[in-house]
């Protein structure tokens, strides 16, 4: 969203209504554009732009802090109202094109936050530790030894059939869990999955959930309920948030003379 140049950028970490715009957070400033409110800092363009600047955004050294502090704006913003948050290192040229940019867009921003109002992003994660040692048929369920050649396809054949059993069972409770939960929800969406922290647990699903405040106690209700009748074990729902509503908010496209 940025023209090539040198010199300095404005970086935009999220937009909100000109009536919560008051809120003072270090290291950023508000441009006024109309109804709304562009919460943005100026940074260096060649941090961001060129060679260096691509190789730089691989280094994780450089990048978590500046990720961080990108989210850090952002949910302080949303502490105070609605958010539209930015991708990290969206870049304008100088204020004047981020002024425009929002003026040119502003039917699609003000229907996204006022229809968002007090509901926030909260994201279900379902984690599954130690999947394949789970999926193991219990001992009771093998036959008495016969011939140790039959009592091995014997073993394999239970073994399968616990296997599909098991999947099934958790295939169906993953989906009606979706259904309960999306029932409590304003909207939902299905994410990316990403990798577990835990190296031994597989992230069977990511959904994200716009909940207003007077629905999050019936909801962390139904996530604690779902974890109990967990289908197979190792089994978790993961509720955290709540966050920017990233997964909710409408993609801009780009604006001519940015």
């Amino acid at each position: 969203m940025t023209e090539a140049g040198a010199g300095t950028a404005c970086y935009l970490y999220c937009l909100t209504p000109a009536t919560t715009a008051g809120v003072a957070v270090p290291g950023a400033g508000v441009c006024e554009c109309g109804d709304f409110a562009a919460v943005f800092s100026e940074v260096r363009l060649a941090d961001f732009c060129g060679e260096e600047a691509e190789a730089r955004q691989q280094d994780l050294a450089w990048l978590a802090p500046r990720v961080l502090s990108h989210e850090a704006v952002i949910e302080a913003v949303m502490r105070e109202g609605p958010v539209l948050p930015a991708p990290f290192a969206t870049l304008f040229s100088d204020a004047a094109s981020l002024r425009r940019f929002v003026l040119e867009h502003q039917q699609a921003i003000g229907g996204f936050l006022n229809g968002l109002g007090d509901r926030r992003e909260w994201a279900v994660k379902g984690l599954f530790k130690s999947a394949e040692s789970r999926l193991q048929a219990p001992s009771g369920a093998l036959p008495e030894p016969s011939s140790p050649g039959l009592r091995y396809f014997e073993q394999k054949r239970i073994q399968l059939q616990f296997e599909r059993d098991s999947k099934a069972r958790l295939r169906e409770f993953c989906a009606r869990a979706a259904r309960t939960l999306g029932a409590l929800s304003s909207a939902s969406r299905e994410r990316r999955c990403p990798a577990p922290a835990d190296p031994g647990a597989e992230v069977l699903f990511n959904w994200a959930f716009l909940l207003s405040p007077s629905s999050l106690t019936a909801f962390r209700a139904a996530v604690d309920a779902l974890n109990g009748e967990g289908p197979v074990a190792g089994l978790a729902l993961v509720l955290t948030g709540p966050w920017p509503p990233y997964s909710f908010a409408p993609a801009l496209p780009r604006a001519s003379g940015t």
